[in-house]
């Protein structure tokens, strides 16, 4: 029996290093998802620059259409939109989920941009892309569609 340990040893390594480890990761998709609603609602520029890809490319399409490619748009998006102190966002979740290393979220959105209600604030929905990078999930996509008024 103590003959064959070594062939068992060899065995079990080789299968061992066929296997892909699943990442881990330290904040789960969900927890990121809140961090990064969470720095919109609270106008945090850091907040949202520590939940985004650090590399180049971030997809943002606005409500009007208007399509950014990188992440320093997108930064500069955030940033004049927090310098508006009056606007209100509301988020409600509609969908989540995890394929892999890729996560998707979806919103449904209200935009009050003066704060003040009655009016009715403008709908949407909020698309998120999350990538796994480095152990981290991280935004590359965000799409906002306004929802039509039914006629």
């Amino acid at each position: 029996m103590l003959r064959n340990a070594p062939l068992l040893l060899v065995a079990t390594a080789g299968l061992a290093a066929c296997v892909t480890p699943t990442p881990t990761t330290a904040i789960s998709l969900e927890t990121r998802l809140q961090r990064h609603i969470a720095a919109i609602q609270s106008r945090d520029l850091a907040g949202i620059e520590a939940t985004i890809t650090k590399g180049a490319d971030l997809l943002l399409i606005l409500p009007s259409g208007k399509l950014s490619t990188t992440r320093a748009d997108y930064m500069s998006f955030h940033q004049g939109l927090f310098a508006d102190p009056d606007w209100v966002m509301t988020f409600d979740p509609l969908h989540i989920q995890r394929l892999g290393d890729y996560g998707h979220a979806l919103y449904r959105v209200t935009f009050d941009g003066d704060g003040a209600g009655p009016a009715p604030a403008s709908p949407a929905y909020l698309s998120l892309g999350f990538q796994l990078q480095e152990g981290e999930w991280r935004v590359v996509h965000d799409q906002n569609t306004p929802i039509a008024s039914p006629p």
